[in-house]
């Protein structure tokens, strides 16, 4: 630990420069990390919370709850797949809604009660439990706010908080049946029955989801039958999205453990004749490997508790109007990522330290 803390004391600025380039790398693949987290809770969160084992769509709605239409009559035929237990309807739809006197777009989820299909991430207040009452993530809402929706006119008071409940990236409001039906028929007069865009359902204990899933669309026709997991995963972009953040932070990581790797190796190729001396002297092959292991551990520590307050501030900042939060999970992911792979990136370096000849310190300096 003294050769390592004497060398960085003398070269403030070396280190410093490479303290600032690793900071600024470890920024941006939280950042990056973080920020595809929220965009893709922002649109899929509403499934992915959904409590339930799996889904049922039609057939026609290409992976996507929005397109599906059935009529309630599918509930029946569903209940009657072998291993599913419990079940329940779960329609949504978009419109316009007065929130705080603005008009904006909100999606709406009806959900029957004690049935799966209810929402979960509730931070205040409580589930819609009867008519006229709603849980919200998103638009700016508190407890007891009304929220009009338009054009039905329906009004709806808020009486939960739920946060990663969000669909499409806009206001999600989830209402009791009933509640839907009527905002339903209001949006869209005249229309035969409700219909419902998905079944959700519990499979019975000792049964695999995705064996019920596969079944229910071998049984039930017209219509496809999900696990919870396999419908977040197959709605249309997010893969895309996904695919493009992560390319993005592999980059960035990958830049970052070449940059500490080659600033090392050159800052070693240039210490070969002290090294050289310091073998010839008696000094371990393992201590001045020890050295450059300390050095880099110093360096990502540092860098790293920079990073992690830089991505606090800009989350703290940000105005994207999506539920943005830094997961501590994240955080500790990222940095021992970054030290395990900077330290094999500093094989290179220790490699040639154990390549050094003490014989050769005649005439070193």
């Amino acid at each position: 630990m003294g050769l390592a803390g004497a060398e960085i004391r003398r070269a403030k600025l070396r280190f410093g420069l490479l303290t600032g380039a690793v900071s600024l790398l470890v920024f941006l693949v939280l950042l990056l990390s973080t920020l595809s987290a929220a965009l893709v809770g922002a649109l899929v969160g509403a499934l992915e919370g959904l409590r339930a084992d799996g889904l049922v769509y039609a057939d026609f709605a290409r992976d996507n709850i929005a397109a599906s239409r059935m009529a309630p009559d599918v509930l029946d035929a569903v209940a009657a797949v072998p291993g599913v237990g419990s079940y329940g309807a779960v329609g949504t739809f978009t419109t316009a809604a007065v929130i705080d006197g603005a008009q904006v777009d909100v999606q709406v989820f009806g959900f029957d009660q004690g049935a799966p299909g209810a929402p979960s991430g509730l931070v205040d207040g409580a589930l819609p439990t009867g008519p006229g009452e709603a849980a919200v993530d998103g638009g700016g809402v508190a407890i007891g706010d009304v929220v009009t929706l338009d054009p039905a006119g329906t009004e709806l008071t808020v009486v939960g908080l739920l946060r990663g409940a969000q669909f499409n990236a806009i206001p999600t409001m989830y209402v009791d049946s009933g509640t839907y039906a009527d905002a339903f028929t209001g949006t869209n007069p005249g229309l035969p029955f409700v219909p419902i865009n998905a079944v959700a359902f519990d499979v019975t204990e000792g049964s695999d989801p995705a064996q019920v899933a596969s079944d229910i669309t071998a049984t039930v026709p017209g219509v496809t039958g999900y696990t919870r997991d396999e419908a977040v995963s197959l709605i249309p972009g997010i893969e895309s999205i996904s695919q493009s953040f992560g390319i993005l932070v592999g980059l960035t990581f990958v830049i970052g453990i070449v940059v500490i790797g080659f600033f090392f190796l050159i800052l070693t190729v240039q210490k070969l004749k002290p090294f050289t001396l310091l073998r010839a002297i008696g000094t371990s092959t393992g201590r001045l490997a020890a050295t450059v292991a300390i050095q880099i551990t110093l360096v990502v520590l540092i860098a790293s508790a920079i990073a992690v307050g830089l991505t606090l501030l800009a989350v703290r900042g940000l105005n994207t109007g999506l539920p943005v939060s830094i997961e501590p999970s994240l955080i500790i992911g990222v940095v021992v990522s970054v030290w395990v792979f900077s330290l094999l990136a500093g094989l290179l370096s220790i490699r040639r330290i154990a390549r050094i000849d003490p014989a050769s310190a005649v005439g070193a300096r």
